[in-house]
């Protein structure tokens, strides 16, 4: 049962054993008798094929240490990349297996995805395997340094599962499809023990995985999603951001040539510092969560109009910048840093291999 509830604005899912409650923007549900399938209403899907995952991998299948839930206290596990990775992986699977969406709609998203792991630093600090084991205390109170320390086991996590689908099918007989099942057969009742995942992907595969789990999985490396896909007819390309806030999947023709490293939201007319990247421009002017930016070079900048702002500049510029921190005026200098190609999509061969069918198409 799918429990939806559509405001104005909102986003997001909580499984339960033979349900789910949802809640999507209004607009993302299509118009009665409109069967095209908007951005808006391909996360709706991608939510509720999600959640629907969730009855089998979490509700069923969970670790070994919720069995039984202690809901007086914390039970602490570092396996949560596996629950949310593998299952952020199999939602969006599922729509283009189901032909809901396109495989040219499914890699869009997974190169979302890509976009947004690489452009947290975080990622370089913390492994999913830490990342699970801390989300108590970390990943679920995030405060204005979160992107630079913290890792999402849900984003990078799914990257990791998706390389291991695709090193299991060109080195093995078998692919994730078959680790997931023998899961649910060993640990569906009983809870998955800490080290239970990776003991049947090396049982049911053959193969020495130890190398794998330590780089990306306890270790801080991105995942060789770029090696692993050439066989699949599937080419992984990165280019700088075409503006602020690029969500990824696409390729641009024009791109942003610098990077301030300051995200700002617009509060009451007022363009205020959210979340500081490390070693950035911003960071390294001494700009601050919760400043107020009010000027680049003597000019009014606003959220809406720093990405209009930076074009007027290139690599290595030095800027001023005006801001107040609480009710002091602050004169900062910036010197502009070369954006970085963190915003990742992919090109799909026209002469697909069989082995991209078997695995977007089964």
């Amino acid at each position: 049962v799918f429990l939806l509830n559509a405001p104005v604005s909102g986003y997001g899912g909580l499984e339960h054993r033979w349900s789910s409650a949802n809640i999507c923007s209004r607009d993302s549900i299509p118009m009665h008798g409109d069967s095209s399938v908007s951005d808006g209403y391909r996360q709706l899907l991608g939510l509720l094929s999600h959640e629907y995952f969730h009855l089998w991998n979490v509700k069923r299948i969970k670790p070994a240490v919720f069995t039984p839930y202690a809901l007086e206290q914390e039970s602490y596990t570092k396996l949560l990349w596996v629950f949310e990775g593998v299952t952020s992986y199999y939602d969006d699977l599922a729509l283009v297996r189901s032909g809901v969406i396109s495989p040219e709609s499914y890699f869009e998203l997974i190169g979302q995805t890509v976009t947004r792991v690489l452009g947290a630093a975080g990622r370089k600090r913390q492994s999913v395997a830490e990342s699970s084991f801390d989300a108590w205390i970390k990943f679920y109170k995030q405060d204005a340094n979160g992107p630079n320390s913290i890792v999402s086991y849900y984003a990078k996590g799914s990257l990791i599962i998706l390389a291991l689908d695709l090193l299991l099918r060109t080195k093995s007989e078998v692919s994730l499809d078959t680790v997931m099942r023998e899961c649910f057969r060993r640990y569906g009742a009983d809870g998955m023990p800490e080290d239970g995942f990776e003991e049947v992907c090396k049982e049911v595969s053959g193969l020495n995985l130890d190398d794998f789990f330590a780089r990306y999985v306890y270790g801080t490396e991105d995942p060789p999603l770029e090696d692993l896909l050439k066989p699949f007819g599937v080419s992984l390309k990165l280019r700088q951001p075409a503006q602020i806030g690029d969500k990824g999947g696409k390729s641009a023709d024009k791109t942003l040539a610098v990077t301030f490293g300051a995200n700002l939201s617009d509060q009451n007319g007022r363009a205020m510092v959210q979340t500081v990247a490390s070693d950035s421009p911003a960071e390294r002017a001494g700009l601050a969560p919760q400043d107020e930016l009010l000027a680049i070079d003597g000019l009014r900048v606003s959220a809406g109009s720093l990405d209009r702002r930076l074009r007027d500049f290139a690599p290595g510029d030095e800027v001023s910048l005006s801001c107040f921190r609480d009710d002091v005026l602050l004169s900062l200098s910036a010197t502009l840093d070369e954006a970085a190609a963190t915003v990742g999509w992919f090109e799909i061969a026209e002469e697909r291999p069989k082995v991209f069918s078997d695995w977007l198409q089964p």
